[in-house]
């Protein structure tokens, strides 16, 4: 019985679900919490690059360049890896850290009624160490080896086999991502919107997303050739991708890079999870 219940969970994790194809893997964090890992196998990747789409905070380390001004393309190879099907999610991030240190809380005693958000809702206002910190304790809990995607993981996944689309899953930013002109000023349940065509959510949206690399406007060259890039061995700023509920449609364009200080906080960031795909234990 005990094998066929296995096999049976097998069958369930391969289902598709809306234009999903890739194989889904679910770790079970308790009997509440769970998370949802999507294989990605890439071919090569074309990537453009566009120096005009970068975006600094916090420094004036970037050249000023005109708006969507093309510089050729560079080629990016990657190896396969799991991504997380959502970001990690308030009830995540409590369950394993035993906090919550979302700004976007309900607050039934504020006057104003409080934010309309959920435990299902994105965690945010977490620096880029406090990410590491979380994926430390997580990892010690259940024996994987998550991490945070690198910048070339995050926005080949985030393109979801589409790279003509604007955003992830779409031209139009409101049917997949939670915007400004959207969002009512707050954080919304995580899955809400349409999915990409890898059957990831709010890749564009809701909060944007720390990656691993340090940032550097002119890492990516044209013309070259990268295997498993990781950025700069070092840096001042960190990756941020995917814009958020208080971001315009630019900021939320897969091409966008924006760097951001690791050890600041911004109820407009968060996470999402990933993994090598040999690392995985099923």
């Amino acid at each position: 019985m005990k094998q066929l219940a296995i096999i049976f969970l097998t069958l369930i994790l391969c289902v598709p679900t809306f234009a999903q194809k890739n194989k889904v893997v679910t770790i079970e964090i308790n009997d509440k919490v769970k998370i949802d890992m999507v294989l990605i196998e890439p071919d090569t990747f074309i990537r453009k690059n566009y120096y005009g789409d970068t975006i600094c905070h916090y420094c004036h380390i970037c050249p000023v360049v005109a708006k969507n001004a093309y510089n050729g393309h560079d080629s990016i190879v990657l190896s396969p890896y799991y991504i997380a099907k959502f970001e990690v999610t308030r009830k995540l991030y409590s369950s394993v850290m035993h906090t919550d240190p979302s700004y976007f809380k309900q607050n039934p005693s504020n006057p104003y009624g409080g934010y309309k958000t959920t435990e299902n809702c994105p965690v945010e206002t977490v620096s880029w160490y406090d990410a590491q910190r979380f994926i430390d304790t997580l990892n010690k809990l259940t024996g994987q080896h998550f991490r945070l995607p690198t910048e070339a993981e995050w926005e080949y996944a985030g393109w979801g086999e589409h790279p003509e689309l604007k955003y992830s899953g779409s031209d139009n930013a409101n049917q997949v991502a939670w915007t400004w002109t959207a969002s009512e000023g707050f954080t919304h349940d995580v899955g809400s919107k349409r999915p990409n065509g890898y059957g990831l959510y709010d890749i564009s949206g809701n909060v944007s997303e720390w990656c691993s690399d340090w940032f550097a406007s002119d890492y990516y060259v044209p013309d070259t050739l990268y295997n498993n890039p990781t950025g700069p061995a070092a840096g001042r700023l960190k990756v941020v991708k995917g814009g958020s509920w208080g971001n315009d449609d630019r900021f939320l364009e897969i091409k966008t890079r924006v760097g951001y200080d690791p050890n600041k906080k911004s109820n407009g960031i968060g996470f999402r999870l990933a993994m090598d795909a040999e690392e995985i234990k099923q």
